[in-house]
This record gives C-alpha cells, sequence and structure tokens, in this order.
C-alpha cells in the first residue's frame, strides 16, 4: 500500500514538473523578438510630436500579417502608465525578417520627462490565418529604463 501511495507522488511531481517546464518554454517561444524600443520627438512647425520606434523580428518561422504591441512609458521615478489602444503593425513580415516601425503619439499623454518605456507584444496575426496572443503573461517585451535610481 505505501509504494502505491509513493507512486501516485511521484506521478503528480512528474505531472506538475512537465506543465511547469511548459510554461517556461512558451516564454521562450516569442513570435517576435523586440530589438529596440527608442521615444524621441519629432519637432515640425514649432511643436513637438513624440513618436515611438519599435525594432523587431519575426521568430516564428512563417510570415506575420499583422503585430499588436502595447506601450507603457515609465514615469520619472520608474512606475509604468499604460498608453492608450494597441499600436498596431500590418505591413506584414517574411520569417527571420527584422523591421522597423513608428508611431506618432498623442503629445498630451506623453510627458516629455518620461524615463523608459516598455513595449509588449499582444498579439501576432499570420499569414496563414492562424495566431498567438500573450495571455497576459508579458513574455515577449523590452523595457528602456532611463530612470535615476
Amino acid at each position: 500500500m505505501p509504494s502505491r501511495i509513493y507512486t501516485q507522488i511521484l506521478w503528480i511531481f512528474l505531472i506538475c514538473g512537465s506543465v511547469r517546464v511548459a510554461a517556461e518554454n512558451a516564454g521562450r517561444n516569442c513570435p517576435v523578438k523586440i530589438e529596440q524600443v527608442q521615444l524621441t520627438y519629432n519637432h515640425q512647425g514649432g511643436q513637438s510630436v513624440p513618436r515611438l520606434k519599435v525594432r523587431f523580428s519575426n521568430e516564428a518561422g512563417k510570415r506575420i500579417a499583422r503585430v499588436s504591441f502595447s506601450l507603457a512609458l515609465l514615469d520619472p521615478d520608474g512606475y509604468p502608465h499604460s498608453y492608450p489602444g494597441d499600436l498596431d503593425y500590418r505591413a506584414g513580415l517574411d520569417a527571420g525578417k527584422m523591421r522597423a516601425s513608428f508611431w506618432e503619439l498623442r503629445s498630451e499623454l506623453v510627458d516629455i520627462h518620461n524615463a523608459g518605456e516598455t513595449v509588449v507584444v499582444r498579439r501576432v496575426q499570420f499569414g496563414d490565418g492562424s495566431g498567438w496572443e500573450d495571455g497576459g503573461s508579458e513574455s515577449c517585451k523590452l523595457t528602456m529604463d532611463f530612470h535615476a535610481r
């Protein structure tokens, strides 16, 4: 009888261990790798317009049709503030290729004294109609943090 209990406990550990490994591997299998995030200001006609650049690569092994990113701006103390709405890239990207995309941001929503940015891949739609969604793990993200520590 005790050996049966030990066998059941061993199976429970094996099952739980494999689920944990699968969750860790899912985070490493991001279809999009964010290479660079940069917030600059474009000066047009005496007005400064914030502009976000995201350089990313297709790690999926198949063509990407669309990528949705979210943005959070870090305040001078390093706390994130979400920018409303997603930033969508819709130009398509072949497997293994890299691209840079730019978005003009609403100046009233961006503090000129921000101390960095975090960009997260939220959703990816592939050319074959399949897709990938983050699900809340934020496993595909890049943070540029410049606040004083």
